[in-house]
C-alpha cells in the first residue's frame, strides 16, 4: 500500500503546476483597452441587405402575376387576348404555305352545309360543276338529284371568276370589296339598314366572310390577302374560345356593329380553315356552318 501511495505522490509531482493567467488577463485587458475600436462586422449587413433585395425581387415578382380580385385574396393574372392583327397574320401566312389548287372545268365543288335559322333545318350537300352547267342536291337522308346549274350571283363558276379577279394586296382588296362588288353578305345584321358609319365596314366584312366559304377555289395568295384586309376593318376583334352553331370549337373573328348585333365567322383552331358563320342580336343567334367542301369529280363523290 505505501509503494502505491508513493507511487501516486510521484505522479502528481510530475504534473507541472497550474499557471498564474491572472497577469495575462490583465495585460491582454489594458492592450484592448489602448486599441482603436474594431469597426463592426459587414458581413451581416451585407447578407441583410441581400436578403431584403430577395424579398423585394420575389415580391415584385408576385405582385406580376398576383393581383387584387376586390378582397384580400390574389388571383392569377388572365393572359392577354391575341389581337385581330396578330391571329389574322397567323391565319394568312398558312394560307400561303398551301398548294394553289388544279381545277378542271369538268370537276365539282362540294359543299355540305348546316342551316340554324330560328329552327334546325335539314342538313343538305350540293355540288356545282365547275364550268357552270350542272349542279346536284341531296338533304340529309334524302336522294341525290342532279339537275341544270341554278343561274344567279351564287354560282361556283361566278364565284371563281370574282375571285380571280381581287387583287392580293390586302389593302387593294380591302378596296375592292367596299366600292367595286356588289354586297355578299353569309348573314344579314343592322336590319332594316346600317348607319353611314358602320356600312362599308359592314358590308367589307360581309363580303369577304361570304368568299371564305368557297375556300377551296380560292387561290392562296388571295385567301392570305382576304385575313390580312379582314384585320384592318374597325370593330374587328377576335375570340379564341368560339363556337360555331353546331358547338365545334373555333377562333371567332367578330365584327362588332354595337345596338345592331355581331356577326362572327368562326376558324378552325389548327389550320384557320372556314367552319362557319354565326351572327348575334337580342340575345339570339342564328348561323349556318360548314361541314365539309372539297373538289370532286363527280355528283355523290365527298372529298
Amino acid at each position: 500500500m505505501v509503494n502505491e501511495i508513493e507511487m501516486l505522490r510521484r505522479m502528481r509531482d510530475e504534473v507541472p503546476e497550474r499557471p498564474d493567467v491572472s497577469q495575462v488577463r490583465l495585460r491582454m485587458a489594458a492592450h484592448l483597452e489602448r486599441a482603436p475600436a474594431r469597426p463592426k462586422r459587414p458581413a451581416y449587413r451585407l447578407k441583410f441587405g441581400l436578403a431584403l433585395a430577395a424579398a423585394g425581387a420575389l415580391a415584385a415578382a408576385t405582385a406580376a402575376v398576383l393581383v387584387p380580385a376586390g378582397g384580400d385574396e390574389p388571383r392569377p393574372r388572365r393572359p392577354a387576348v391575341p389581337s385581330a392583327a396578330m391571329v389574322l397574320e397567323r391565319a394568312a401566312l398558312m394560307a400561303t404555305r398551301s398548294a394553289p389548287a388544279e381545277i378542271r372545268p369538268d370537276q365539282w365543288f362540294y359543299l355540305k352545309e348546316s342551316q340554324h335559322m330560328g329552327a334546325d333545318l335539314p342538313t343538305f350537300e350540293t355540288w356545282d360543276r365547275m364550268d357552270g352547267t350542272r349542279s346536284a342536291l341531296r338533304q340529309e337522308g334524302g336522294e341525290l338529284k342532279i339537275g341544270p346549274a341554278e343561274k344567279g350571283s351564287t354560282t361556283v363558276r361566278r364565284t371563281q371568276r370574282e375571285v380571280a379577279a381581287m387583287p392580293a394586296d390586302p389593302d387593294a382588296l380591302l378596296r375592292y370589296v367596299r366600292d367595286d362588288v356588289s354586297a355578299r353578305m353569309p348573314l344579314s345584321i343592322c336590319q332594316p339598314s346600317c348607319p353611314p358609319e358602320i356600312a362599308q365596314d359592314v358590308k367589307a366584312f360581309g363580303t369577304i366572310g361570304w368568299y371564305m366559304k368557297f375556300g377551296p377555289v380560292i387561290p392562296p395568295d388571295t385567301a392570305a390577302a382576304m385575313f390580312r384586309a379582314l384585320a384592318k376593318i374597325p370593330h374587328v376583334s377576335v375570340e379564341e374560345n368560339a363556337t360555331d352553331m353546331d358547338g365545334r370549337p373555333g377562333v371567332g373573328v367578330v365584327f362588332d356593329a354595337g345596338q345592331f348585333g355581331k356577326l362572327s365567322y368562326v376558324l378552325s383552331p389548327g389550320d384557320y380553315r372556314y367552319l362557319g358563320v354565326k351572327a348575334v342580336s337580342d340575345g339570339q343567334s342564328v348561323g349556318m356552318s360548314v361541314l365539309g367542301s372539297g373538289i370532286v369529280d363527280r355528283p355523290g363523290d365527298t372529298p
